[in-house]
């Protein structure tokens, strides 16, 4: 079976940090998923390179098959782009790289992660539910080719209050 339609049940998911190398990959897994946003290849070696960037690629043994770009500022995060190979899109990839992202953030203190997805996008909005995103609100004509609203999503990592009441416990 080709490792394109070899089941992601029998494949195990490595979630990794970018490299160079990978924006080719990236381009092309791009040119399939016209829901996601079209970059040119240099934007992911720089967002990668940027200290607020955050670029993360889910590979198989083989190949790699998606990939989550986010940025964060303070304690705020906001995911930019994911797009999933189209031979292994709903078999884990996305949630993969989801779950890897909401742990780093979890790590650096981020407190609220936002995201953009087109309207009519309905297995993203799902996803992103699944893993406790609400809707926060709506942005008209935001995408273009075609033209249409965009959803915005909020989801809550931590309670900054309940960090410092913690912290102010005596001891």
């Amino acid at each position: 079976m080709a490792p394109e339609n070899r089941p992601v049940a029998a494949t195990t998911l490595t979630i990794r940090p970018f490299r160079p190398n990978d924006s080719p990959t990236l381009v092309g897994i791009l040119r399939d998923s016209t829901e996601a946003a079209q970059w040119p290849a240099e934007s992911y070696a720089t967002l990668a390179a940027s200290p607020s960037g955050l670029l993360l690629i889910c590979e198989t043994s083989t190949q790699v098959i998606g990939f989550l770009a986010a940025r964060q500022a303070a304690d705020e995060a906001e995911i930019l782009n994911i797009a999933i190979h189209a031979g292994f899109r709903r078999k884990g990839a996305a949630s993969a790289l989801l779950v890897a992202s909401l742990d780093r953030f979890r790590r650096s203190e981020v407190t609220r992660v936002f995201l953009e997805l087109r309207a009519s996008n309905l297995a993203a909005r799902a996803l992103y539910e699944r893993h406790g995103f609400v809707s926060s609100g709506s942005r008209k004509a935001y995408y273009r080719e075609p033209t249409e609203d965009a959803v915005c999503m909020m989801k809550k990592l931590t309670d900054a209050g309940a960090r410092t009441k913690l912290l102010d416990l005596p001891s």
